[in-house]
This record gives structure tokens, C-alpha cells and sequence, in this order.
């Protein structure tokens, strides 16, 4: 993936810290860039939720994620990253030392590098949401048969754009530090789909074209719970997302 041919791996020193809002100091309070109240915008926000279940804050930023898809219903789409636990993504540790991330848990909003937050505050995140700068946001539509993800892209204006997709694993039970013996773990990462978690190049589109990408989906546990999050990026930032449940 290109993040490891961009930054080689390295010891990643975690602490679990409780901190409910370390960076509150830097949020611009009720009002969001332009002085629009943030919760008239309708930006996407794909949120990569650093975790693990030996870490004590993890529920409040889990907590805080699902405060911000109240207020951004359809808006909000987490993504669980965990890391030296039961869940573990397999390339966990290359994400978390290509976005330096240091404590747990973290948030990384839009796959921007600037909008690393340790902060469990719903505030945060959704000033971080609004504080991308990106071209209109794409239209995405999905299509699930047959064991095969169908993503079609329209371009809302001219550019380069890329198409990521994730395959997300919901409603799984096990014990959490801070939580409960049977805490609920959803949005699990299980599998990147796309070339890497950038999205595949759809190359520059004139406004109003269409591109797209099929992605195989296979060895699914017949009792999982799963979906999968698909977003379009420009410049690196997420311009767009969308999810689909898979049956």
C-alpha cells in the first residue's frame, strides 16, 4: 500500500490517556467555517476511529462518534481501527504510523493528516468534518450480487478523483476496558478493497462523468454482520462517501 512505501514502519509507543478534549482550545465554537452553524452542513465525514479494547477513553470517542451521526444522520461513517487486540486490522499498525498516531484512542477525519484528534468531543469531530476543503461532493451509487461490491462515480466537477472502499464487520462481543464485558463492537475494519485506503485512481473527470470500480468480496463468516463504506477522495481528502448493508 502506498502509505508503506511512503513511511517505513515504525515502534509505535501508545498510551491510552484520559484527555475528553485535549485539543478543545482550537475548536471555533458553534459556528463553522464561513460562520455557518456546523449542523446546516451536510459534509461528509469518514472517521477513522483509532481503538482497542484494553483502552480505557475508547467508549468516549466511540461515544462521541455516535453523538456526531445523530447530529449528521447519513453523514458519519466511522471506521473502527483496531490494534493489539481481538480485532486487529493486519495493516493496523502501518495506518497508525502513517497518520503518527500515538495515543488511543485517535480520530483521523476525511484521511487528513492535520485533523488527528484525541479529543472525545462530538464538537471536535464535526469541526474537523467541516474544516476540509474539497470541490463538491461527487455522487456515489452502490450495488451489492454475488459476492461482488459494484461503485459507480459522477463527478460533480472537473478533477482527479480516487474511489476507496472498506468492508466493515458490526455486532461482535467481547470485553472492554472502560465498557463492559459485553460491549458491542461495530464498524470493525476488516478488509481495505481498494488499492489502498486512498481508492483506486478514477484519473480526472470532466463534471458530470461517470467512472466506477467492481471489488470481489469473499470469505465472509456466514453468521457476520457486515457493510462496507465507499468514498470518493480529491487531493487525498474524502469528498464524498456513502455505505451499503451487505446481505
Amino acid at each position: 500500500m502506498r502509505y508503506k512505501i511512503l513511511f517505513a514502519a515504525a515502534l509505535l509507543a501508545v498510551a491510552c490517556v484520559g484527555h475528553p478534549a485535549d485539543d478543545e482550545d482550537d475548536f471555533p465554537g458553534p459556528d463553522g467555517p464561513g460562520g455557518q452553524p456546523v449542523e446546516e452542513a451536510a459534509a461528509p465525514g469518514l472517521v477513522l476511529d483509532f481503538t482497542a479494547t484494553w483502552c480505557v477513553n475508547c467508549p468516549r470517542m466511540t461515544s462521541a462518534i455516535e453523538e456526531a451521526m445523530s447530529q449528521r444522520p447519513g453523514a458519519v461513517f466511522p471506521v473502527c481501527v483496531h490494534f493489539k487486540d481481538v480485532f486487529s486490522f493486519p495493516d493496523g499498525e502501518d495506518l497508525a504510523n502513517y497518520f503518527n498516531i500515538q495515543e488511543y484512542p485517535s480520530a483521523i477525519i476525511n484521511l487528513d493528516k492535520g485533523s488527528l484528534t484525541t479529543a472525545t468531543s462530538k464538537d471536535i469531530i464535526i469541526s474537523r468534518i467541516d474544516a476540509a476543503v474539497r470541490k463538491k461532493p461527487c455522487d456515489i451509487k452502490l450495488s451489492y450480487a454475488d459476492g461482488v461490491l459494484s461503485a459507480s462515480v459522477t463527478a460533480a466537477e472537473s478533477g482527479s478523483y480516487r474511489l476507496g472502499a472498506l468492508l466493515l464487520e458490526d455486532g461482535l462481543v467481547a470485553a472492554q476496558t472502560g465498557g463492559t464485558e459485553d460491549y458491542v463492537h461495530d464498524n470493525i475494519l476488516r478488509k481495505i478493497l481498494s488499492a489502498d485506503i486512498f481508492g483506486e485512481d478514477l484519473g480526472s473527470l470532466e463534471s458530470g462523468a461517470v467512472a466506477g470500480s467492481d471489488f470481489p468480496i469473499d470469505n465472509l463468516a456466514d453468521s457476520g454482520k457486515y457493510h462496507v463504506v465507499a468514498y470518493v477522495t480529491d487531493g487525498g481528502i474524502v469528498n464524498s462517501a456513502t455505505s451499503i448493508t451487505l446481505p
